[in-house]
């Protein structure tokens, strides 16, 4: 069960639903790992221009910190099966919900992201 209060939502990717959470130690790794700062991340994703690489990683630490075991194989297998469009609307969609104030959402509930 998704839990809001601690960031967590749930994604949809190629027809399952999975647990995801941005934790503090996530973000530090995809900033590490992609040698960018979240918020830039984030702008360019929303402004479509997203690697693979980057689609990758930042499923990769999302689907772990929502509790998932997942390696970057299985998360290759994930996005291949759910189409690069579909994937891609999808993180930005994550990042976006996950990096809200929870201020700024009109019932201070996370919605579920679907792919």
């Amino acid at each position: 069960m998704t839990n809001p209060l601690r960031g967590q939502i749930t994604i949809n990717l190629g027809g399952t639903d999975y647990q995801c959470r941005l934790t503090v130690d996530s973000i530090i790794k995809i900033e590490e790992e992609l040698d960018n700062g979240i918020l830039k991340i984030t702008q360019r994703i929303s402004d479509a221009d997203i690697r693979m690489k980057e689609m990758s990683v930042i499923l990769l630490y999302a689907l772990r910190g929502g509790g998932n075991n997942f390696q970057v194989k299985d998360v290759n297998k994930i996005i291949q099966s759910t189409g690069l469009i579909n994937c891609s609307a999808a993180v930005a969609n994550l990042l976006v919900a996950t990096l809200n104030d929870d201020s700024e959402e009109s019932d201070g509930k996370k919605e579920a992201v679907t792919a």
